[in-house]
């Protein structure tokens, strides 16, 4: 071999050393060799350190490291200067510099991790390419924020919308902390109706003047556990700020005693899928909350109903076609809305508070009701509630009497003119009637003289439970005759009032029954006295009064024995046949002989009395003769 040939091959085999080590270097295989030697000892689970004091442990897990960013360098390209004989193995421990090799990295100079080493977020054992890191960025955070506060977030609103921790703090190498005044553009940036609202809102306008207890985001729903829950909103925002007594002092409107009444009202008693029925937000607003003074906010008499009808729809519709709603819907001052008979933060149950109790019902209505207050001069009796026996019913127990909804209506209450009212002439034996009152008095007056009348007639005469019975002032059926000295001089008058009303009797084209009563045995013997003597209710019942012609009647032929029969056992058919109210056209057709009695009576009265005054003009006359003779 030539020298020439020789020093080519030199040459040739250096290239080729050259070219493995560098291969080796590249693949890790040298690296490898120096990885093992530290893994040797490392990948001992129970190795540990003595760190200011406390055991650290050094474990380094090779299976998360072979997977790692990093895998493909040796320990000692970050560990410079560490002696794997010494102990420890860098005495002076140098702090690693990142940016050896990450020098394209944005700077942490205005980060408020500025101070923190890389490895606070990026484990260098175990660092998995950043798109895959990106995916658990809130664990990464976790992992340092290990507060309570921070730790809640994780059943916040925001994480279950898969939202992280640089959505608010923005991330990577750009984490702010953020202040009370960004809290609400930072929030804005996803709930921009919401921050529009806030921002016409009482609580911007205070906390914009720099009052540092008025609220914003965070303070109502919490900076990570944030819930949109308004049961946690109210009990933990809203309350927090306005039970406070230095905060809100006094007792009046808007004080925390006032507010205080809301935690013991049936709004927050009761509960529907684990919140109150009814919460701060829901009449006040969630983010529009305005001043107390505004005419226009949501709980202001103005718009008030409406804020009501949120919820209770069906009432509020009655309220609005009611009397009452249409004097407050004009304009008039005196008329009751939900607030003064329900109260504002302390709402009761209408079933279970004493407030609405039927008896203490009364008291409320007649706040306004008595007085005749806001009747514009109309005396309707109402004062003579106290003294009805409805009324003296209920102060004995007796719960199922009614007090003023049981007839006019809860919220639907109407003047009587108007025929969908429950006092409507028309509709009166109905409400009455009603279940667990008098069903049994409206099932014998359906289908009566009086209710046929009623019911088909436009206007008619005809009585309904009021007229015999009193509106206000009811009394009981024994009542009736007490300022007559009898029940049946009590029934007569009651009777009388229509029977023997000229205009009554024309309009319908009645007989004066009553005339013809008070002339019959029954009718002289109540007025010498008897109190046995058959008023117009033993004949003709109280409520089922109908026809002589109807089959259902106490007085068709066929139910006369049985009606007389009460006070007259073993009447026969001459005298349950003889009439009662005898006409002077009944006189003539009926009874011939009664007929020229009565009219030889007549002429023998005439006569007499005739016969009489002619003596006395006839012996006048010869006195005054003899007078003027001289005799």
């Amino acid at each position: 071999m030539t020298a020439k040939r020789k020093f080519v091959f030199v040459i040739a085999s250096a290239a080729f050393l050259l070219t493995v080590v560098l291969i080796a270097l590249n693949t890790g295989f040298i690296k490898a060799k120096s990885t093992d030697e530290c893994f040797a000892c490392h990948e001992d689970k129970s190795l540990t350190m003595d760190k200011n004091g406390k055991k650290v442990s050094v474990y380094v897990d090779p299976e998360l490291y072979k997977k790692s960013t990093h895998s493909g360098f040796d320990c000692k390209d970050c560990h410079e200067g560490y002696n794997p004989d010494a102990m420890p193995h860098n005495p002076k421990k140098t702090k690693i510099d990142c940016k050896t090799c990450h020098d394209k990295v944005k700077p942490l100079d205005k980060s408020v991790h500025k101070n923190k080493d890389c490895s606070s977020c990026h484990n260098p054992h175990t660092q998995r390419p950043m798109k895959e890191t990106m995916k658990d960025r809130t664990s990464m955070c976790l992992n340092c924020h290990t507060n309570r506060n921070v730790k809640d977030f994780t059943t916040s609103t925001h994480y279950k919308k898969n939202l992280s921790c640089d959505a608010c703090h923005k991330g990577g190498h750009e984490v702010q902390k953020i202040s009370k005044n960004e809290i609400q553009n930072i929030c804005g940036k996803c709930h921009g109706a919401n921050q529009k609202d806030f921002n016409n809102s009482i609580h911007h306008t205070v906390l914009k003047n720099g009052n540092k207890n008025a609220p914003n985001c965070v303070d109502c729903h919490g900076s990570h556990k944030i819930t949109n829950s308004k049961m946690t909103i109210e009990s933990q925002a809203c309350l927090k700020c306005h039970l406070d007594e230095k905060l809100f002092p006094g007792t009046e409107k808007g004080s925390a005693k006032f507010v205080a009444n809301y935690k013991t009202s049936i709004h927050s008693s009761i509960q529907k899928d684990g919140k109150p029925a009814a919460g701060c937000v829901d009449c006040h607003g969630d983010h529009t909350i305005e001043k107390m003074s505004d005419p226009l906010q949501s709980t202001s008499r103005a718009r008030m109903i409406q804020t009501c009808g949120k919820c209770h729809t069906d009432e509020v519709n009655f309220y609005n076609n009611s009397n009452h709603g249409k004097a407050f819907n004009s304009g008039n001052k005196d008329a009751p809305s939900c607030f003064d008979c329900h109260g504002e933060h302390n709402i009761k149950a209408v079933l279970q508070s004493d407030d609405f109790s039927k008896i203490n019902q009364t008291e409320t209505c007649l706040n306004c009701h008595s007085n005749n207050k806001v009747t514009q001069g109309k005396n309707n009796h109402t004062e003579d509630y106290k003294s009805s026996y409805h009324y003296l019913a209920l102060k004995e127990g007796n719960t199922a009497a009614a007090t003023c909804s049981n007839c006019h209506g809860a919220h639907q209450m109407k003047m009587a003119s108007d025929p969908t009212s429950n006092i409507n002439k028309k509709n009166v034996d109905k409400t009455c009637g009603q279940s667990s009152c008098h069903t049994k008095e409206l099932a014998e007056y359906t289908g009566s003289v009086h209710e046929v009348s009623l019911r088909t007639k436009e206007n008619p005469d005809a009585p309904n439970c009021v007229d015999c019975h009193g509106n206000h002032q009811v009394k009981s059926t024994d009542s009736l005759g007490n300022a007559e000295g009898s029940k049946q001089r009590g029934y007569i008058k009651l009777c009388s009032s229509c029977h023997a009303s000229v205009k009554i009797i024309q309009n319908n084209n009645l007989k004066n029954v009553a005339g013809t009563y008070l002339e019959s045995f029954h009718g002289l013997a109540v007025r010498g006295g008897s109190k046995q003597a058959a008023d117009c209710g033993s004949c003709h019942s109280n409520h089922n009064i109908r026809n002589s012609n109807d089959t259902l009647s106490t007085i068709n032929k066929k139910n006369l024995g049985k009606t007389c029969g009460k006070c007259h056992p073993g009447a026969n058919e001459v005298f349950i046949n003889a009439k009662i109210h005898v006409l002077d056209s009944d006189k003539d057709k009926d009874s011939p002989v009664l007929f020229w009695i009565t009219r030889f009576y007549i002429i023998l009265i005439i006569a007499t009395i005739g016969g009489m005054l002619l003596h006395n003009i006839l012996d006048y006359r010869r006195k005054m003769k003899d007078k003027k003779a001289g005799h």
